[in-house]
């Protein structure tokens, strides 16, 4: 049984390679900046390698950060000394989205000063739920 589903999981990956939706083996990532794209139009870098940002909406870098763990409290922002702006996806399981929100995907939009500002810690920056609870959803994105 176990290994149906398994054929099933590879199945579907390759199949959301095939489409371009996922460009790498970090899948969750991927679907975030996939979501993304859609939603604002960002130009994704090419390289999955560029240092700090993930695409580029007129002059402006954005990094995207994806977060679906229904066991980790926060979420790392990465350097905002690089990018401009902060786009953070959680995902259906995400332990940090607030209970009241029914969507699948929930995308928070914010500034790189923001994030200097107010996310600073010891081992770089990062937020926990608090954050989302206070925080507007910038946009939302369904499956269905």
């Amino acid at each position: 049984m176990i290994e149906k589903e398994l054929i099933n999981f590879f199945k579907a990956i390759k199949m959301l390679r095939d489409s371009e939706i996922i460009r790498s083996d970090k899948y969750l990532g991927d679907i975030g900046e996939y979501i993304c794209q859609k939603l604002y139009g960002i130009t994704l870098n090419k390289s999955g390698r560029e240092k700090g940002y993930d695409g580029t909406l007129g002059s402006e870098k954005y990094e995207i950060k994806f977060h679906n763990s229904l066991t980790r409290t926060n979420i790392y922002l990465g350097n905002p000394e690089i990018y401009d702006v902060l786009l953070v996806v959680l995902g259906p399981d995400s332990l940090l989205r607030p209970q009241q929100e029914k969507d699948d995907f929930l995308i928070y939009r914010t500034t790189n000063m923001y994030v200097k500002n107010h996310f600073k810690q010891k081992s770089g920056y990062c937020c926990g739920k608090s954050y989302f609870e206070k925080s507007k959803v910038d946009k939302i994105y369904n499956l269905s």
